[in-house]
């Protein structure tokens, strides 16, 4: 899902009564219109008669792309790139980035699918610990070689076979 639909998602959520604040709302519909002002003036968005046409988006990446795109950018300041330490040793970074959600959760005072920002723009939150965490999963991944999308493709397979496997047992 790309960020526009993110936002539509988000947007149509914040709709329903108890969702949201209004301050919420008013500020996922100020980054909708942002996006969609950026895509048109990219040329990626095509509006013709009052009804949006087409979306070009050739910067979408699948997985494997974004695990290569991933390994380019280390965090800044964070620790040392994955090349400069052992296996174990990113996987114990995974660990702390792991633990730094746990804190999140635990000592936020907003709900865990919400992000919120310091004076660095830096999203904070839930849902940005879990995204370091990921990302440095992809760096791991990129570094080794390892082929994340098929193993995770593999995986859901099987998961959904055993789902199904175990509804008709019951």
């Amino acid at each position: 899902m790309n960020k526009l639909e993110r936002l539509l998602h988000k947007a149509k959520k914040l709709q329903e009564p108890g969702a949201g604040t209004v301050q919420e709302y008013n500020e996922t519909l100020w980054d909708l219109g942002r996006q969609v002002l950026n895509l048109y003036v990219k040329g990626k968005l095509n509006i013709e008669k009052n009804s949006v046409c087409q979306i070009r988006d050739e910067n979408v990446l699948n997985l494997s792309s974004f695990v290569k795109e991933a390994g380019k950018y280390p965090p800044a300041g964070k620790d040392r790139e994955v090349d400069e330490c052992r296996f174990t040793e990113a996987i114990a970074y995974c660990h702390l980035d792991l633990s730094k959600v746990t804190e999140e959760a635990a000592g936020n005072r907003y709900h865990v699918t919400y992000s919120y920002y310091r004076g660095d723009n830096n999203p904070r939150g839930v849902p940005a610990a879990l995204a370091d965490l990921i990302l440095r999963v992809f760096r791991i991944c990129n570094y080794y070689e390892i082929d994340i999308e098929t193993v995770i493709n593999e995986k859901h397979e099987h998961y959904k076979k055993k789902l199904d496997e175990n509804k008709y047992l019951h």
